[in-house]
């Protein structure tokens, strides 16, 4: 599949290239950071100067987790907007809201759709395996509907919004979520999700896959789920639930040029099976991590500004 041409060139004239794997997990973090550093100030745009809160949830059993949050604008007295709890991708190991791509997301997000966006910062994979990220999360999201008031948010008009592993996460609290105690999601955003942990609904036909480059998809799911066991459960595998009933509406966004596609895709189909509210949208021509760079993709944009229209859809 072509690459958008504009985004090869600009790739291209930066000459920096994606940072080698380390067995160190601490090294890998830090070349992501550094990757994400030289690159996304060219290739995506600065986020607003926004009012940030950050906070602290405990969660039983599993290391506390950080959450930020970023306001539209200042909140006052009887503020209660719309939240979107954010699961930045990273596949599961790396990333965070220190990362500036995350940062000008998710305070993009927020002025762009008049929402609070509280972007969880999550235990990495491999000291932190299935199920602390995903009980984080979901303690997370019992923090924001049992502190709404004093957080000037809604507990009625809550969204869930991940990307790749970010993705994953969500859609898993999504069954998690309905399974134990039915928080009222109104809406969940998948954006380039990785649904399919035992990868058999990866499309080959998307771009070219090397020896080298599966193995290092196996390790990732080695280091998030050890037990391969657990790689059929619907909080590892949502793509491979038994029910996928009672779930909240769904936006799944894809990239064309990502092996990822497939399972977007099909848990979309899914969904619309059981009857659940489901929207997709395919980005023509980007790559997995393409959909951050507006600046020089108009594809890019136009995702962009589709998922601040869905979340814009809170206010109604």
């Amino acid at each position: 599949m072509p690459i958008d041409a504009l985004l090869l060139a600009a790739h291209a004239e930066l000459g920096v290239a994606p940072p080698a794997e380390s067995p160190d997990p601490r090294v890998q973090r830090q070349r992501a950071l550094e990757y994400d550093q030289a690159v996304y100030p060219h290739l995506g745009i600065p986020g607003p100067d926004l009012p940030i809160r950050d906070h602290v949830v405990p969660v039983d059993g599993h290391p506390d987790v950080p959450l930020r949050l970023f306001y539209p604008r200042e909140p006052g007295p009887g503020t209660s907007l719309p939240v979107c709890l954010f699961f930045f991708g990273g596949a599961w190991r790396q990333g965070g809201p220190h990362h500036p791509s995350v940062a000008a997301m998710c305070a993009l997000r927020a002025a762009r759709a008049d929402v609070v966006v509280a972007a969880v910062s999550y235990a990495l994979a491999p000291e932190h395996p299935y199920p602390a990220a995903l009980e984080q999360g979901y303690a997370a999201l019992e923090w924001l509907v049992r502190e709404a008031d004093s957080l000037g948010v809604d507990r009625n008009r809550i969204a869930v919004s991940g990307q790749s592993s970010g993705g994953n996460l969500v859609a898993a609290l999504t069954h998690l979520n309905r399974d134990r105690a039915r928080h009222p999601v109104a809406l969940q955003i998948l954006e380039v999700p990785m649904l399919d942990l035992t990868l058999k609904h990866f499309d080959r036909a998307a771009m070219p896959v090397t020896d080298e480059v599966w193995a290092g998809i196996e390790r990732v799911v080695d280091q998030y789920v050890p037990d391969p066991r657990d790689r059929l459960l619907p909080t590892v595998s949502p793509l491979l639930a038994a029910d996928f009933g009672g779930l909240p509406p769904a936006f799944v966004v894809t990239a064309e040029v990502d092996l990822l596609r497939g399972d977007g895709e099909a848990y979309a189909a899914a969904l619309a099976t059981a009857g659940v509210p489901v929207a997709t949208l395919r980005l023509i021509g980007l790559t997995h991590d393409g959909g951050a760079y507006e600046r020089v993709s108009a594809t890019a944009r136009a995702g962009q500004a589709a998922v601040a229209h869905a979340l814009r859809g809170l206010h109604d």
